[in-house]
């Protein structure tokens, strides 16, 4: 009789245990299933490419002219004023190699330019030739009277001139002759006189492109 009441107490034990087990007291408590949120990708945002702005080419400028007077071959025009002025008229221009005769000649370092021109003298006393105030010139060059040269041209054949450069011009008088310039054959040029005193302006005359220039043709052999 005791050995089943045993029996029964550990059944009722094990059945406590089973309970226990079962449900521990307590319903199960399920956990949230985490859900995924899709993440919207970026959306590309096009980029505008810059627009190209056109820049406008610069406006060629004319070169500036002489700072003076300017005068056509064949032109009178005075040079300063009072006792200080001279008068000038370009006859022509001419071009050569050489200048001179096949026995006393002189052969240019460039080119010779020949400049034939009228001085007149309005003043009251003589005047010379003003040899360092009668150049040929452009931006770049200046170039100065050729002494060796402008004398040869009384032996020259082709021009029915005499050299001016070391003439003396009378008052009220007036002389024709020429004057000599040794020159680059690939320049462009101006005929460019200074007054000789303090008054008045430099006036120019346009020889232009040398290769323009009339050449007078050689007679040497």
């Amino acid at each position: 009789m005791e050995r089943r009441y045993v029996l029964t107490a550990c059944g009722t034990v094990l059945t406590g245990m089973l309970a226990g087990c079962g449900g521990g007291g307590g319903e199960a408590t399920v956990e949230p299933t985490a859900t995924a949120t899709a993440t919207a990708e970026p959306t590309a945002t096009a980029t505008a490419e810059p627009t190209a702005t056109a820049t406008a080419e610069p406006t060629a400028t004319a070169a500036a002219g002489p700072d003076g007077p300017t005068h056509d071959i064949g032109e009178s025009f005075t040079v300063g004023s009072g006792d200080e002025a001279i008068g000038y008229r370009i006859a022509e221009l001419f071009r050569a190699d050489r200048i001179g005769s096949s026995a006393n000649n002189s052969t240019a370092d460039g080119t010779y330019l020949i400049v034939i021109l009228e001085l007149s003298n309005p003043r009251d006393e003589a005047i010379s030739f003003p040899n360092t105030s009668f150049i040929v010139w452009n931006e770049e060059q200046i170039r100065y009277l050729d002494d060796e040269a402008t004398p040869k041209i009384g032996d020259d054949d082709r021009l029915d001139v005499t050299p001016i450069g070391t003439t003396t011009v009378l008052a009220g008088d007036s002389k024709t002759g020429a004057v000599v310039f040794d020159i680059d054959p690939d320049e462009s040029y101006w005929l460019r006189i200074n007054p000789t005193g303090d008054s008045g302006e430099t006036h120019y005359v346009p020889v232009g492109p040398v290769s323009d220039v009339e050449e007078l043709r050689s007679s040497f052999t």
